[in-house]
C-alpha cells in the first residue's frame, strides 16, 4: 500500500492547471462551504471552489457533486478540506467496499464505480501529457481495464502501531489503522494477514507477498502487483515491438527480466540493464537455466551507463525499453535518449507527471521522436495510481 506522504507528493505533482507551488500549511480556521466539485486531481481528491474564491482539495469526492466541507488546512491560495456531506451526488457515486474506507491512505477511489475510475484517469493523464509535457495532436490513449478491480494484489506492507494495532498507515499518515482484510489483495495474501494476526508478532513492517504470483522477481525485489494487468501490459508491448524482428532490445531498469523475457523471442539479442543485484542475479540465472543465451543482464546504474551501452550496441537497430521508478528519467538520461537515434523507444510510468514530462522532451515540438501510441494500463483499481505507456518512433 502507499503511504499517504506519496499520494500528497502525487496531488502536487499533478493537480490542476496554475495552482501555486507546495508551501507548509497553516492552521485552519473553522470555515464550513458549500462546494461544487468540477474535476478530479490526481491522488483522488475532487477540486471546487470556496465562495471566497480558494481552491479546494477535498477527499472522496467525483466531479459535479454539491458537497458542504470544512477547511482543515490553509495555503496561499488554495485549502484542503473534510467532507462532510454529500448533498447532490454524482451518479458514479459507489458504496466503499472496505469498512476502512476513508481512514486507510491505501485506497482513493472506492467511493466512485470503475467506470469512473477509469474515466478519471484516462482525464488526468491526457491532462498531463497536454499541461506538462505540452504534447499536441496527440493519440487516442487505448485503455486496458483490470479484469478484476478487487482481490488483485500480490503484495502489501503492514505496519504495526504503539498500541500493538496491525494494518496500514492512516491517510493523515500519524497512525496506523487496524486492518484484519484487505479488499484489493488477493486471497493469498490475505491468508497470510490472518496468519500474522494469529501469530501475536507485532513487526514494524511486514511485507506479505504472494511469491507465485511474482514472475520470478526474487524476495524484496520489484515486481508488478496485478500480475493479470501486467500480462496485458506485456501483450501490448509485443504488440508495440512487432516488427523490429531481428534487432536488439536494451531493457533499461528491467528488474528481474519481466520484459526481457516476455519480448526476448522478438529479437536477435536482449540486454538488460538495473542497478539491482539480486534482481539482475535472478534473471541471469533464468536465463541459463531457459537456455536463452541471446540475454544478457548487467548489474548498472541506468543514470551513468545508458550511453555506453547505446554507444556499443548498434542505435539505430535498437528498441530501447524504458521502466524507470517513480521520478522518471534523470535529465541526463532523458538528454541520452533523445540524441540516441534508437529505432523505437517504449516508455513505461507509474507516474503521469514524470511520463508527461519525460516524452515532452522526447516528443515536443523540437523532440526527434513522435508519440505513436498511448495505452493506460489500470494496474492499481481503487487507488490513485496510474500506469501508462507511449511508443515513440523517429519523426
Amino acid at each position: 500500500m502507499r503511504r499517504p506522504q506519496e499520494r500528497a507528493a502525487e496531488r502536487s505533482a499533478l493537480s490542476v492547471s496554475g495552482l501555486a507551488p507546495h508551501r507548509a500549511p497553516s492552521p485552519a480556521k473553522a470555515v464550513e462551504a458549500e462546494v461544487l466539485i468540477r474535476d478530479v486531481a490526481f491522488g483522488g481528491d475532487g477540486v471546487g471552489t470556496l465562495p471566497d474564491g480558494r481552491i479546494a482539495f477535498v477527499p472522496f469526492t467525483l466531479a459535479g457533486e454539491r458537497v458542504r466541507v470544512r477547511v482543515t488546512r490553509e495555503k496561499k491560495n488554495r485549502v484542503e478540506a473534510k467532507l462532510l456531506e454529500v448533498r447532490a451526488p454524482s451518479p458514479a457515486r459507489a458504496a466503499p467496499l472496505c469498512e476502512v474506507f476513508g481512514r486507510c491512505g491505501g485506497c482513493a477511489y472506492q467511493h466512485a464505480d470503475y467506470a469512473e475510475q477509469t474515466r478519471i484517469k484516462l482525464k488526468q493523464t491526457r491532462d498531463a501529457l497536454e499541461r506538462i509535457g505540452r504534447l499536441e495532436a496527440l493519440p487516442e490513449i487505448h485503455l486496458e481495464a483490470a479484469p478484476a478491480p478487487w482481490g488483485y494484489r500480490n503484495k502489501i506492507t503492514m505496519h504495526s502501531g504503539p498500541g500493538g494495532e496491525i494494518g496500514f498507515f492512516a491517510a493523515d499518515g500519524q497512525k496506523v489503522v487496524e486492518v484484519t482484510h484487505c479488499p484489493i489483495a488477493d486471497s493469498a495474501v490475505n491468508a497470510e494477514i490472518a496468519r500474522l494476526r494469529r501469530s501475536g508478532r507485532r513487526p514494524r513492517h511486514a511485507v506479505i507477498e504472494n511469491l507465485a504470483e511474482r514472475q520470478g522477481s526474487p524476495e524484496g525485489s520489484f515486481a508488478q502487483v496485478n500480475r493479470a494487468m501486467a500480462e496485458r501490459l506485456l501483450a501490448w508491448s509485443r504488440e508495440q515491438a512487432g516488427g523490429a524482428r531481428g534487432a536488439r532490445l536494451l531493457d533499461a531498469y528491467c528488474g528481474a527480466g519481466f520484459f526481457a523475457f516476455g519480448l526476448g523471442d522478438l529479437f536477435e539479442e536482449v540486454c538488460g540493464v538495473d542497478r539491482d543485484a539480486r534482481a539482475i542475479a535472478a534473471a541471469t540465472a533464468r536465463a541459463a537455466r531457459e537456455r536463452r543465451s541471446h540475454l544478457r543482464f548487467f548489474a548498472a546504474s541506468v543514470d551513468e551507463r545508458l550511453g555506453w551501452f547505446l554507444e556499443n550496441g548498434a542505435p539505430a537497430r535498437t528498441v530501447l525499453l524504458l521502466d524507470p521508478p517513480r521520478e522518471g528519467l534523470a535529465t541526463a538520461v532523458a538528454d541520452t535518449v533523445a540524441n540516441s537515434g534508437c529505432a523505437r523507444v517504449l516508455y513505461v510510468s507509474c507516474d503521469p507527471a514524470t511520463f508527461a514530462r519525460d516524452l515532452g522532451k522526447l516528443a515536443g515540438r523540437d523532440g526527434r521522436f513522435r508519440v505513436v501510441s498511448l495505452a493506460l494500463f489500470d494496474m492499481f483499481p481503487q487507488t490513485a495510481s496510474i500506469e501508462a505507456a507511449a511508443r515513440l518512433d523517429p519523426r
